[in-house]
């Protein structure tokens, strides 16, 4: 059973990482409304969790592994990099990448939120 949760929780992980990266693409303005603070609320919680995803701590320990420093902040999107191009970016460039497409996309949804609103 443990296996199967493991694999559920990577899958809401998968979907929450696209919500994130095109929650503002949604043409729905409640989507929006989501969006913005889930990014924030994300970021928090990265700080406070010792950068590490609550996703990635579920996901570790159904398997029965050990975090490690690897399974810091970022290490998610690595694995996606690495399924989808076959190039495993390094943590300094994942940092910064998911910095620049957060904010990006969650000041998206608020400029969409703006312009519905006006």
């Amino acid at each position: 059973m443990r296996p199967i949760a493991a694999k559920l929780v990577r899958i809401l992980h998968l979907l929450i990482f696209i919500f994130i990266a095109i929650g503002w693409a949604l043409p729905w303005w409640q989507v929006w409304v989501i969006h913005a603070p889930f990014v924030i609320f994300t970021r928090i919680h990265w700080r406070l969790n010792q950068r590490i995803c609550i996703f990635t701590t579920w996901e570790v320990q159904l398997k029965g592994e050990e975090l490690v420093e690897e399974h810091e902040e970022g290490w998610f999107v690595k694995e996606v990099f690495e399924s989808v191009t076959g190039w495993r970016p390094n943590t300094i460039f994942t940092r910064r990448l998911m910095v620049v497409w957060m904010y990006s996309a969650m000041a998206l949804s608020v400029a969409r939120l703006w312009l519905f609103s006006a």
